[in-house]
């Protein structure tokens, strides 16, 4: 079975960014700590566009956005993901969104090839600490049965399989980009059509 890459494409090359108004470190949904806090996470972007309620993911930095549609079809799955509520806010306007949701993947699962992938220290004087991915090779059945996982060798990296593929294809999910292995710097796309 191959693996990907989950990424987010959007039609304006723009970021929602969890909100440093929040009261809990962003980095936490990014490693699959689970969320406890009462209230909904805050993201900001300028300006919200007349298509985003068309896309299914969106580009973050933070957890992942997904809209109920991408939501429903995860927990359909069987996926250990947690989805938090999260509202949206426009700097230029005010104007508020509270139709999607932070997906925090909580299974962190050793996926990477140590031997196929090439990769450095983050910070070279701490060798055992964050990555660099530059050539992403997957060990095959790593997953452990799962659809949706968080890498345990690089936290930020979100991984699925063909399962979920066939998924997205089939339910028409909107902005879902999937990588396949191989160079992160001049990647190669699946075709979701």
């Amino acid at each position: 079975m191959s693996y990907f890459r989950l990424l987010a494409s959007y039609k304006r090359d723009v970021y929602f960014f969890n909100s440093d108004e929040n009261n809990y470190n962003r980095f936490d949904l990014e490693k699959g700590i689970p969320y406890s806090q009462g209230e909904k996470p805050l993201y900001v972007v300028d300006r919200f566009d007349s298509y985003l309620e068309q896309y299914d993911i969106l580009p973050t930095v933070g957890g992942k956005l997904v809209s109920l549609k991408l939501k429903m079809l995860i927990e359909e799955l069987g996926s250990d993901c947690e989805f938090i509520p999260a509202i949206i806010k426009s700097t230029e306007t005010g104007e508020i969104n509270d139709s999607f949701f932070v997906m925090n993947v909580l299974n962190l699962i050793p996926c990477l090839d140590h031997n196929r992938s090439d990769y450095e220290p983050l910070v070279k004087s701490i060798p055992n600490g964050p990555i660099s991915l530059n050539i992403i090779a997957l060990i095959p059945e790593s997953l452990n049965g799962y659809h949706v996982v968080r890498m345990k060798e690089s936290k930020e990296e979100i991984i699925v399989d063909e399962v979920f593929v066939d998924a997205c294809r089939t339910e028409k999910i909107k902005g879902v980009l999937l990588v396949k292995e191989g160079n992160v710097r001049s990647p190669e796309f699946v075709d979701l059509k």
